[in-house]
């Protein structure tokens, strides 16, 4: 009984071992077939929101296309709700983006698997009533497949803009 368990025990090991050799380490790239493709696209995105033609921010996206943070929710928007909420925003607010900064990434045995593009800058919001500006620092993951964005998420301040528009944030009693 005890050669058994030892047996047992000694291919489990054996076999754990070639496991964890076969794993395959992530691998990234950011020189890649379609990088430019995808910096492409994602600047025709960038260009159309400051000229406020939504039609060409939506021609960017796949159909199928789900957009994440936006309006600070965690909820996603499909590409009828993403136009929905840009044509408010521009009917509103003129977008002014300044030092933008573009970053294809291709990511290979990974969760994550895929072509990205990764973009920072600054998205000055004026108010076409008042005239207000709002800075808001902000950062966008992207998604791209087969030439149009499948996946994009909004990072932004979203205190920052509460707060240009007169909100308080109030400290909780202790």
């Amino acid at each position: 009984m005890k050669i058994s368990k030892k047996i047992i025990v000694l291919a489990m090991l054996v076999l754990g071992i070639s496991f964890i050799t076969n794993a395959q380490e992530p691998e990234v790239t950011l020189e890649f077939k379609n990088s430019e493709v995808a910096e492409k696209l994602l600047r025709n995105y960038t260009e159309a929101l400051q000229k406020g033609d939504i039609n060409k921010m939506n021609a960017q996206l796949h159909e199928n296309a789900m957009i994440y943070g936006l309006g600070g929710g965690l909820d996603s928007l499909n590409v009828k709700e993403h136009k929905e909420y840009f044509t408010s925003s521009t009917n509103q607010y003129k977008h002014s983006i300044t030092r933008d900064l573009y970053l294809p990434v291709k990511v290979e045995n990974n969760w994550n698997e895929g072509e990205w593009l990764l973009s920072w800058g600054t998205n000055t919001i004026t108010n076409k009533k008042s005239g207000q500006e709002i800075v808001v620092p902000y950062h966008t993951v992207s998604r791209i497949e087969q030439g149009k964005i499948v996946y994009m998420h909004y990072f932004y301040d979203i205190l920052n803009i509460a707060q240009s528009q007169g909100f308080t944030l109030t400290p909780p009693k202790e």
